[in-house]
């Protein structure tokens, strides 16, 4: 690869890599991801390796992660015995499942602490509780549009593909 083109491919991945880190997800991850979409042929775990200045184990255990969020695929060979990966292109999908997936289990995290909260709702309470009840009512009615948004991302899934 020629040095120009290696500058720009590694800036992008280090943006890439910030850019995920900024919204929570683990840079290394997100490096991956980057080589392999901008790869023009499928990578094994060694040539990440070589690529990102990674170590192995750290390789295996991201390319894991990516392959559970369907961002990365084990692609076969011929004349290759290892493995090699190659990046799933659609990205509005693999972004929007990602939101998904992370919104829901935030939502699961709450619901059981707003529950409880309700279990409270006693007429005859201090004003104090009386308040959280109101507040945890607030949030609930966020949840439920929340959900709503949620239920209907298939919908927005295919408008984003367009």
């Amino acid at each position: 690869m020629e040095k120009k083109t290696e500058n720009i491919r590694d800036k992008f991945i280090e943006s890439i890599g910030n850019l995920g880190e900024s919204m929570g997800l683990n840079r290394t991850v997100c490096q991956i991801y980057a080589l392999l979409y901008f790869s023009p042929e499928p990578l094994s775990p060694t040539e990440i390796n070589k690529h990102l200045g990674i170590s192995k184990g750290n390789v295996s255990i991201n390319v894991r992660k990516l392959e559970e969020w369907n961002a990365i695929k084990k692609v076969w060979k011929k004349g290759y015995a290892r493995a090699l990966y190659t990046a799933n292109e659609n990205i509005e999908e693999i972004i929007l499942d990602k939101l998904k997936s992370g919104i829901e289990k935030r939502l699961n995290y709450i619901r059981p602490v707003l529950d409880n909260i309700k279990k409270n709702d006693d007429k005859n309470l201090d004003s104090e509780i009386q308040r959280f009840t109101e507040k945890g009512d607030k949030i609930r009615k966020l949840i439920s549009k929340i959900e709503f948004f949620l239920d209907n991302l298939d919908t927005i899934k295919s408008i984003a593909t367009k």
